[in-house]
């Protein structure tokens, strides 16, 4: 049997796999001693064969029929069989099995698969029976050496491991299984006496290069698998491997000596051909070689320079591609060498700032050094000296990682918070605090506590940092700026020890932005008024009148310069950005009058996420003292109002609106009065959660309603309603009812909810893309919407760019565990129910139908029994034959369950109607295109080169495309033009894929979208050449609104009616070859391709024709 690498057979593979596959059957002999043991996934049956020497009995089955005739030729033995079968249907009784073992397999196998598989090994084991199964972690096995096992479609990270499997048991241990570091003391005679030495080594790695987990929902008290495995020779051999591997460095350095030589007897060549060049190339490289002097100071610099030169071949094959060329390309040369001496004046611009910002440095290490001094006169001190005898007294009664540490840290723990550790002592903890002990050292479990006291914080972990008000009061300088952006307004009355912190915390906290500091005293009588002896670049607005913190603030904002006036109370503290968030938020949006903070108290805890008003004018603080971090508090949202603490508004509707109302003299409701006038004046209220500041709350007024200026608080709830009752009776609800609603002013709003598997990857993938245009597209038609990601991960930057977008993102472990108790509680609420992928449909659609009156819609982004028939008919793959039927048994349950179908394409669209479904059926673009994006062909076909390719290649058809492409058809490309340059640009690139890079052809792998575009606006041609798959295409869409005419066969223009006119369809490689030949020297021909392809985008993918299908079934 051949060593493919997805299959290991002993005999063929190296030492380190053979190690490692061999030591975790041989780990286990113990645990299924006596049992009734599958190994699903057996593979050609050695593990099993192991198995079976303890086991009662081993079943092994595997998918391949090759495998598992390998499997009964190899291994005999009368307790051990094997067969055929797949693991998505366990050929087994219900409770049959004392242990399912399975090494690397999960994560060959696709998402929905994994959960069904999962689910047959619960059916097929006994009441407390065992799991054995491993996998890769993905951290080690794959992000840190940046490689991609073509055979893995979905691998884990530890955390995601453990949740999913949590999900099927209550006990779960993960072991780690890596390569460790061995010497070995031996004559090579005997080695079965030898003795182990361990070496504790501080810097250990904990993370495996593997998972392994045994599973059960019975304690795992005596499973422990800890072995380890030691092959004598293998030192030696990787030794002499490691200098035959320097041998052929020094070989390959030769070589590229050798390539440097001809390069330079090729540069004496062009040279005396191009004198005008020369000069310029010679005047490039003096500059170049100052340039990377100074770089070698910038580590981050010098690598991009060192990129730009690190192949040597690729070099050359400039020098003869960009320079062997003809006098009519000359412009062309010097255009890019104008180019490169621009980029190395902005490098020198780079290093004089880099030089400025490592003396501010400097500045700071002394800052440092001092502190350090300060903090070694401390450890020298006598009450340091006592408190060390203190600590070595303590650790001596109370041991760290003893039991008695661990009973003291749960008396403390009780003491501090009692209502939680009460709560916290339940029967399920208690029999886990148990087991734990019996199981693992105290240092673990005490970890295992602090984790699961953190999960359950009913305060925020949010990070925010206070200015000690009480700290030394040194001397420090606002920047002065010529014309302000922002006037920041902060209206004070004594509490100097507050204003300082206050000031402080925004000169720490703001970057970026012109502002200017306005200090409105109300005629203080503490420090303050000598506030500018302590602070520079300030305005002191005080003329000797007391007017009350309203008219205060109206009087100091007729001082302001900016554009917008931010009024900020002296208690608070801001956080980082705090003003840049609103800043970009009101500037990208005119339809915002006012904008505010998410408020925080210095505990952590929230203050204030946006204010509600009732209609009988009394208000709440949304999302008081509850955790600031949860997902309902952190999205942009229209608010009835913010508090006054921290709002900034334009100064030109400040004026019109004429400051605050009056009669709320002295103070209370003038924020909520100045909200309501916002919107009366055709503008909104806007919150911004990521602009986050700290309120010391009734540190300006105090808290007591009765007394003080507090008491106006009562007095102005009635005016207050008297002068807005008729607003309040129509738009705002009865107090405490529909907060649903009543948080983001949804009430005129239909509310859409929207579910896929995970927050769309919009730059990653075409499915990712297409879901995020049509959120954007639902906020823009007026739709409150929320998402759903089935992952419950707030992926990122890809969560916090839909929550600045407005749309709420439900996220963590409380939705993961709640979310179809949110749906059951909120779904008199929902309107709209839009589903994504059969998979991820099929899960919620019941319950959605069930607890709401929602119209239900679903878009599957293709029809996947379709793809898969067509992968079968391909490859007579049988396995993807019964993929097929199972998403068509998935996908036709949800078309008889859905009220509304969306599909992209007009094949498929024929071919569901063909199926008779007497339901809706919707061809919606698979991309939305606004029509300010459309324009002119940037660069002129002299001006391009080359043919591009662009895919992520965790896709199986566009592999299987640019493998065939590469194999059968560019090769006759190149025979009409050898220097034909091949762009492949996608994500994840396999290693086959990887393989094919040559002198012609390119592996770029993922790029930006700026990136990107740069490659539509560069090549001449982009192909296509799929033969499998479903649905439209992304990536002929982007090709024809970037106006590059392309090549594709049927399967790529399925779904696009008329568009042979301007794109080549091609059946096969002579096809593809002729269109080729047609196309990419003809200019003429060139150009009327171009033009008309982007006509088509406009007509079809424009948002006028999206809407047009969308509100055919919804109305916002």
């Amino acid at each position: 049997m051949e060593f493919t690498g997805e299959r290991f057979v002993p005999h063929l593979t190296e030492e380190q796999i053979k190690i490692e596959h061999l030591q975790r059957y041989f780990a286990i002999t113990e645990l299924v001693k006596g049992k009734m043991v599958l190994d699903a996934a057996c593979g050609e049956g050695y593990g099993s064969s192991i198995l079976s020497e303890t086991a009662a009995k081993v079943i092994g089955i595997d998918i391949s029929t090759e495998a598992i005739d390998h499997a009964r030729n190899s291994y005999e033995n009368e307790n051990l069989s094997f067969q055929v079968a797949s693991i998505g249907k366990l050929p087994f009784e219900n409770q049959s099995v004392d242990v399912v073992v399975s090494f690397e397999t999960i994560e060959h196998v696709e998402e929905m698969m994994q959960k069904s598989f999962l689910s047959e090994i619960k059916r097929v084991l006994k009441e407390n029976g065992l799991l054995i199964i491993s996998t890769p972690n993905k951290h080690m096995y794959s992000d840190i050496r940046n490689y991609h096992n073509p055979f893995h479609i979905k691998e884990f990270y530890k955390e995601e491991y453990s949740q999913f499997l949590r999900n099927y048991f209550e006990f779960v241990n993960i072991f780690h299984q890596k390569n460790e570091v061995s010497s070995v003391i031996t004559d090579f005679s005997n080695n079965e006496n030898m003795r182990q030495v361990k070496i504790d080594n501080e810097k250990t790695d904990i993370n495996g290069t593997y998972f392994i987990a045994v599973c059960s929902d019975k304690e795992l008290s005596n499973h422990r698998i800890g072995s380890s495995v030691l092959f004598a020779d293998k030192y030696n051999e990787m030794l002499n491997r490691i200098l035959s591997l320097q041998d052929e460095v020094e070989e390959k350095n030769a070589h590229i000596k050798l390539l440097d030589a001809n390069g330079s007897e090729l540069q004496n060549e062009l040279n005396n051909q191009k004198n005008v060049i020369i000069d310029l190339q010679a005047k490039t490289i003096q500059l170049q070689e100052k340039v990377i002097i100074t770089l070698d100071e910038n580590l981050l610099l010098k690598q991009e320079i060192e990129r730009r030169l690190n192949d040597s071949d690729e070099i050359l094959r400039r020098l003869g591609v960009e320079y062997g060329i003809q006098d009519s390309n000359l412009d062309e040369i010097i255009r890019r060498v104008n180019h490169d001496l621009k980029l190395i004046r902005d490098r020198d611009q780079e290093i004089q700032n880099k030089d400025q910002e490592l003396k501010n440095k400097e500045g700071h290490i002394n800052l440092l050094l001092e502190s350090d001094r300060s903090l070694e006169k401390i450890h020298r001190s006598t009450g340091w000296k006592l408190l060390t005898k203190y600590y070595r007294l303590r650790d001596k009664l109370i041991p760290k990682s003893s039991r008695r540490r661990l009973a003291a840290k749960l008396v403390s723990k009780s003491i501090k918070e009692p209502r939680k550790m009460i709560k916290s002592f339940n029967k399920t903890n208690l029999k886990k605090l148990r087991y734990y002990l019996n199981t693992e050292d105290v240092g673990n479990i005490e970890s295992r506590i602090d984790h699961y006291m953190d999960r359950h914080k009913e305060v925020s972990q949010l990070k925010i940092k206070l200015v000690d008000s009480n700290e030394m009061k040194e001397k420090f300088t606002f920047p002065q700026f010529e014309s302000p952006l922002v006037s920041i307004v902060i209206p004070v009355y004594n509490q100097w020890e507050y204003t300082y912190s206050c000031l402080k915390s925004i000169t720490l906290n703001t970057e970026g932005i012109a502002y200017e500091i306005i200090i409105a005293d109300d005629m203080s009588t503490d420090e303050t008024i000598n506030i500018s002896s302590y602070i520079e670049n300030i305005h002191v607005v005080r003329d000797g009148v007391n007017r009350g913190f309203l008219l205060n603030c109206n009087n100091a904002a007729k001082r302001a310069r900016g554009e917008y006036i931010f009024f900020l109370n002296n208690d608070t503290n801001v956080q980082e950005n705090w003003l840049k968030y609103l800043v970009d938020l009101v500037e990208n949006n005119s339809k915002i009058g006012m904008v505010g903070s998410k408020l925080v108290y210095p505990d952590g805890r929230l203050q204030e996420a946006g204010g509600i008003i009732w209609n009988d004018a009394s208000g709440w603080n949304y999302g008081r003292l509850d955790d600031p971090s949860k997902p309902e508090y952190n999205y942009v949202k229209e608010v009835d109002f913010i508090s006054g603490a921290a709002i900034m508004i334009r100064t030109e509707l400040w004026k019109e609106i004429g400051g605050f109302d009056e009669r709320y003299v002295p103070a209370y409701y003038e924020d909520a009065d100045l909200a309501f006038e916002v919107r009366k004046h055709g503008y909104q209220v806007v919150l911004e959660p990521k602009s986050i500041v700290v309120h010391f709350e009734g540190i300006s007024h105090g808290t007591n309603t009765f007394t003080g200026i507090k008491a106006h608080q009562v007095v102005n709830k009635e005016r207050f309603l008297d002068k807005w009752k008729e607003v309040l009776e129509v738009d705002h609800f009865t107090n405490a009812e529909h907060v649903f609603n009543a948080r983001d002013r949804s009430k005129d709003k239909k509310t859409i909810l929207v579910i896929d598997h995970y927050v769309p990857h919009f730059d990653k993938d075409a499915g990712g893309r297409c879901v995020f245009l049509y959120l954007k597209l639902f906020k823009q038609m007026g739709f409150h919407v929320i998402f759903v990601g089935d992952n419950f991960y707030k992926h990122e930057p890809y969560t916090s760019i839909l929550e600045e977008m407005g749309i709420e993102v439900l996220y963590g472990n409380w939705y993961q565990k709640h979310i179809f108790d949110w749906i059951k509680n909120n779904g008199t609420y929902l309107h709209y129910a839009y589903l994504i992928r059969p998979h991820i449909s099929i899960k919620y659609i019941e319950t959605i139908k069930k607890h709401s009156n929602a119209k239900v819609f679903f878009f599957g982004t293709d029809l996947h029994y379709v793809r898969e028939l067509r992968n079968y008919e391909l490859t007579k793959d049988e396995e993807m034959k019964k993929m097929s039927e199972y998403w068509r048994e998935i996908e036709f349950e949800l078309f008889s369950k859905t009220d509304v179908i969306h599909v992209v394409g007009s094949y498929e669209e024929r071919v569901l109607q063909e199926e008779n479904i007497n339901k809706p059926i919707r061809n919606i673009p698979l991309y939305i295109y606004d029509e300010d994006q459309f324009g002119a062909v940037s660069n002129k076909f002299s001006e391009r080169e080359g043919i591009l390719f662009v895919g992520g290649f965790g896709h199986k058809p566009n592999q299987d495309a640019v493998l065939w492409f590469v194999k059968y058809v560019f090769p006759q490309f190149l025979l009409e033009y050898p220097d034909l340059n091949f762009y492949i640009v996608g994500s994840n690139p396999t290693e086959e894929i990887k393989n094919l890079r040559s002198h012609n052809i390119h592996i770029v792998g993922y790029v930006s979208d700026e990136e990107l575009l740069d490659f539509y606006n560069r090549v001449k041609i982009v192909v296509v050449p799929l033969r499998f798959g479903a649905g439209i295409k992304g990536k002929v869409l982007e090709a024809m609104f970037n106006q590059v005419p392309l090549i594709t066969t049927p399967i790529g223009a399925e779904g696009l009616d008329r568009v042979d006119e301007f794109v080549q369809i091609v059946n096969n490689e002579s096809e593809f070859v002729q269109s080729f030949s047609n196309l990419y020297g003809n200019e003429h021909a060139w150009e009327e391709t171009a033009g008309k392809s982007q006509k088509y985008i406009l007509e079809n993918f424009s948002i006028e024709s999206a809407k047009k299908q969308l509100l055919k079934d919804m109305n916002p």
